[in-house]
């Protein structure tokens, strides 16, 4: 059945015909309680930033709740509601009122074969973890945008779009029954399914009878289609090929090249949104690799293979999320693996990366009584800039790839390489995913000891991730025939520390007496803009391995309603650096694990080829 069916049938007389017959025969209420929840989203004024809302809600009950999402991406209660205005409602086309619970849910207070509600949303957070409308496109996160029924959010819903002319739309919502029209069969799967409309650009490529859509909204000058097509060739096939899975039938990768903003990305169950600057993208193709290679292996970790505690979703509260360091971090310890094992970057950059990455970890005392599990159940309070503080926090991300790394490393060792993090994974995803099914840490140590007898896992687990004990860097790093190595140098300083939430701006949070920083003039609480002509998006200090004690730097700094300009000269300090060293004359069980970590085969896989 049609919208346009739908809709006509409330008012016109076939429909008041239809609705006699079904009431005479007693199956008006049966059919009805089967019909879809209907959304219309109306773009068509993206000057107002106001997307237009109609939900058509069939045989609603007296009672009906109406609720409104208070989270969704980020792991942050960010009250969606404020951005909602205007909401009226009908029964019958009459007009009724709805009373308000509380911030979130409104009520019917009718049996309403149709209860129809009207409101607008207002959008204008450019980003990909938000949803906006300008002149120039739009961007759809239906958790911000729309109303669910928190009785009976597993019914199918139907969406439609209005489109301002000369706008074209792309989502990842399935298609409908009529051209124009998306559905989705619950309402999670419609908060998991983003849309794009505008005049962007579309790619596309086939590969094992799957679709891949690419849309690109940014300059054509800032990259080439054909190097992206490629890179994007090369990540997918390598992960479809690790997980032996391809469990879509179409995936969207949803690209935005701003001038000026924040990155990053976004994964959803057959798409994914990827915001890189423009700046960056003038510097190569590699942060979007990045971001590629891990939002795309989230089509199985996170969107498949779920842990209990992200079960059922909980919009207005928020979910447990102590698994996080194995949802993100395990994440991460693949992208930089597949973009090493496509050829994306060398083995001596992978190298590098490793070692910034246990640098970043040994630069925060918080490591020592902060665990992995906790900085993932403590990822609610990330809208806090503070939080970031060196001393009050480490990152489920950063702790969570080494981690990752260490139990690749611990799983092929003990196993002979004939096992590895990738046999975890698939496994996972075939006694887990394909059946419905959520772990827990208790059913991942039972999975990896049956890879690994020898591995104690349980010990793992007790000491690095509900633990704070040192990451143990030499053994699993000598498993493969490697060495940390750890110098003192002298680094470059900013004389300054910042911090900055997820979304928030930089924030100078203290200024070292005595320092060129201080005689410049900057003061605790100061908002860097921009550090040498370009807009700071993420904590300067992330930059100071590309400078140099004594270098000139500027800033262009917010204080109050004043903008103004500083720069000084970078001071230096000693620091740990850390690098990753092959062993010459590793033994041959060492070769075998390290070359099977860093090209993902294994013995069982060598030996089925030969």
């Amino acid at each position: 059945m049609t919208f346009g069916v739908m809709f006509q049938s409330r008012r016109g007389e076939r429909g008041v015909f239809l609705a006699i017959i079904l009431a005479l025969t007693g199956a008006g209420n049966i059919f009805a309680r089967n019909l879809p929840i209907r959304y219309i989203l109306d773009l068509r004024k993206p000057a107002s930033h106001l997307v237009e809302v109609t939900m058509v809600v069939p045989d609603a009950k007296a009672g009906t709740e109406l609720q409104f999402p208070a989270w969704n991406n980020l792991y942050q209660i960010r009250d969606f509601v404020r951005d909602a205005q205007q909401v009226e409602a009908q029964c019958n086309a009459k007009p009724v009122p709805l009373s308000r619970l509380n911030l979130e849910t409104w009520q019917s207070t009718e049996h309403c074969s149709d209860l129809e509600i009207h409101y607008a949303v207002y959008a204008d957070q450019d980003d990909v973890f938000s949803s906006v409308l300008n002149t120039h496109r739009a961007f759809l996160n239906f958790a911000l945008l729309l109303f669910y029924l928190p009785q009976d959010r597993a019914r199918a819903v139907e969406v439609k779009f209005l489109l301002p002319e000369g706008w074209k739309l792309v989502t990842a919502l399935n298609d409908g029954k009529s051209p124009g029209e998306y559905a989705a069969p619950n309402y999670d799967r419609l908060a998991d399914s983003p849309a794009e409309a505008g005049e962007f650009q579309e790619y596309d490529y086939v590969q094992k009878e799957a679709k891949f859509r690419v849309i690109v909204d940014g300059a054509p000058n800032l990259y080439s289609s054909k190097r992206l097509l490629a890179a994007l060739k090369r990540i997918t096939a390598a992960e479809t090929r690790l997980m032996e899975d391809v469990p879509f039938r179409r995936y969207t990768f949803f690209y935005y090249f701003p001038q000026q903003g924040t990155g990053g990305g976004m994964e959803y169950r057959n798409g994914a949104a990827i915001s890189v600057p423009a700046d960056y993208m003038r510097g190569g193709l590699y942060s979007l690799e990045a971001i590629t290679a891990h939002e795309f292996f989230h089509l199985w970790n996170v969107k498949r293979i779920r842990p209990k505690g992200l079960e059922p979703i909980d919009y207005i509260h928020g979910n447990d999320t102590s698994d996080l360091w194995f949802c993100e971090g395990v994440t991460s310890t693949y992208g930089e693996l597949v973009l090493l094992r496509t050829g994306l970057i060398d083995r001596m950059d992978f190298y590098e990366h490793l070692a910034s990455q246990i640098a970043d970890l040994q630069a925060r005392p918080a490591r020592h009584f902060q665990s992995a599990e906790e900085s993932g159940r403590e990822a609610w309070l990330e809208k806090y800039p503070d939080y970031f503080r060196p001393e009050r926090s480490i990152s489920y991300y950063n702790k969570g790839e080494l981690l990752g790394y260490l139990l690749d490393l611990a799983i092929r060792h003990a196993s002979g390489n004939r096992h590895s993090l990738d046999s975890l994974m698939r496994r996972l995803n075939e006694d887990y995913a394909k059946r419905g099914r959520y772990f827990d840490d208790g059913d991942l140590e039972k999975m990896i000891t049956a890879l690994a007898p020898g591995f104690d896992c349980k010990a793992f687990f007790r000491d690095y991730v509900d633990g704070t004990r040192g990451l143990d860097y030499d053994t699993y790093l000598g498993y493969a025939g490697l060495s940390l190595q750890a110098r003192q140098a002298k680094v470059a300083d900013m004389g300054f520390r910042a911090v900055k939430s997820f979304r928030g701006p930089v924030v100078v949070d203290l200024v070292e007496p005595g320092s060129d920083a201080q005689k410049a003039g900057l003061r605790s609480g100061d908002i860097l803009l921009k550090m040498n002509g370009t807009e700071l998006t993420w904590l300067p200090e992330e930059q100071l391995s590309e400078m140099r004690p004594g270098q000139q730097i500027r800033f262009t700094v917010r204080r109050g309603t004043r903008i103004f300009k500083t720069e000084f000269r970078l001071g230096s300090q000693l620091a740990t650096i850390y690098r990753i060293k092959e062993n010459n004359r590793p033994t041959e069980e060492q070769q075998r694990v390290r070359e099977g970590w860093l090209t993902g085969q294994t013995t069982l896989v060598r030996a089925a080829q030969n």
